[in-house]
């Protein structure tokens, strides 16, 4: 079974909503291989991530709702998806 290379994009629910926190919390939960934040507009920041993820069926959906349960996040959307050698 191969992997595809995942990037998500993480909205927080706020401009108020902390960025460290939520990241950290990301990076405990999910074990992104790479994030990093992206300036959206008036002063929201996103989280994007890149994830390595196994190709079976409902991976990738565990993994989005993973990351909607985690406190801090308004909106997750998958913005890149290219399968891994």
């Amino acid at each position: 079974m191969g992997s595809v290379i995942v990037t998500f994009r993480i909205m927080p629910e706020s401009v108020e909503t902390d960025l460290d926190s939520l990241e950290k919390t990301v990076i405990e939960e999910i074990k992104p291989q790479r994030l990093q934040r992206l300036p959206i507009a008036f002063g929201i920041n996103a989280i994007q991530i890149i994830k390595y993820v196994d190709e079976k069926e409902g991976e990738m959906d565990r993994i989005t709702e993973k990351i909607k349960k985690i406190k801090g996040v308004k909106e997750v959307e998958v913005t890149d998806l290219t399968r891994s050698l």
